[in-house]
């Protein structure tokens, strides 16, 4: 959350692989304001918890001079997003996740709400001034020059998108994500966020004694599959698997097929087959 005059941050902080509190964070709106905005990612990457931005949405929508940003960068085309119907004021995008084109772009929906609070906002800005955009925009144009290469295949993604469907394409990542728990517990490892799981990666808590490094290794130089470490204090303790665009249920057949044969060299005791089992019966459940 930031105050509303002055740049003072106030913060609510969660366990690692827990959601934000959103009380806490009703709280704080009541007691603490007035806020200028309040910040929540709808998916927090590094640790693949998915947070409850409809209740906020519901709650900051009671603020008119507060504007709710989200950072949907995992969390768009992974989940449900309902921008309007939410309240969700400022929603931030890019174009390397779910929308299957290299880093490079980013996104943003703004609601009137959040263009007058801009309108009043007295603090100096330059190249981040969407104001100075949607004027450009309106012209077919943009304010400087674009990524234009970037913007051609945004194109074509957006065209396949279109061509299944949104609700087809976050199906996806939630069938991944369910499918990759019940493997990941068939093999006897733990999940970290096991509340509230993204639908965009699934985080999964290295055997006890094992390097999550280890198993990232193994995949890689084994199979040349990439799975991504922890971050920063969970470097070594959890590993993510992603479940973004391009992704589907053959691509995780694969892994875990992989994942026990480097979770047995490591030494670790797994029944083979009972990780891809576990995530057929998922997919086989969805399909029928």
């Amino acid at each position: 959350m930031a105050q509303a005059y002055g740049v003072e941050a106030v913060k609510v902080e969660s366990p690692y692989g827990q959601p934000v509190n959103i009380e806490a964070m009703k709280q704080k709106l009541a007691n603490e304001g007035p806020f200028r905005a309040v910040y929540i990612q709808a998916t927090e990457t590094s640790t693949a918890v998915m947070n409850d931005v409809r209740e906020l949405g519901e709650a900051v929508k009671n603020y008119p001079e507060t504007a709710l940003v989200v950072d949907g960068i995992t969390g768009l085309c992974t989940s449900d997003l309902r921008i309007q119907e939410w309240g969700l004021d400022i929603v931030i995008g890019g174009s390397q996740k779910a929308v299957m084109i290299p880093p490079g772009l980013a996104f943003a929906s703004i609601s009137e709400k959040a263009w007058g609070l801009m309108a009043k906002s007295k603090l100096p800005r330059f190249y981040f001034d969407f104001a100075k955009e949607r004027k450009n925009q309106a012209k077919g144009e943009t304010a400087y020059t674009p990524a234009t290469t970037l913007i051609i295949g945004l194109h074509a993604a957006l065209e396949y998108i279109k061509k299944i469907g949104r609700e087809t394409l976050i199906a996806n990542a939630a069938l991944l994500a369910e499918a990759s728990r019940a493997g990941a517990q068939a093999l006897g490892l733990k999940l970290f966020a096991e509340s509230s799981p993204a639908n965009a990666a699934t985080a999964i808590c290295a055997p006890a004694g094992m390097d999550s490094g280890a198993i990232v290794k193994e995949l890689r130089n084994r199979f040349g599959a990439i799975i991504a470490n922890g971050q920063g204090s969970m470097k070594g303790q959890i590993f993510r698997l992603a479940h973004l665009g391009y992704f589907d249920i053959a691509d995780l057949f694969a892994i875990f097929a992989a994942l026990e044969i480097a979770l047995l060299k490591l030494g670790q005791k797994v029944e083979l087959g009972s990780g891809v089992r576990a995530v057929q019966e998922v997919y086989l459940r969805h399909a029928e």
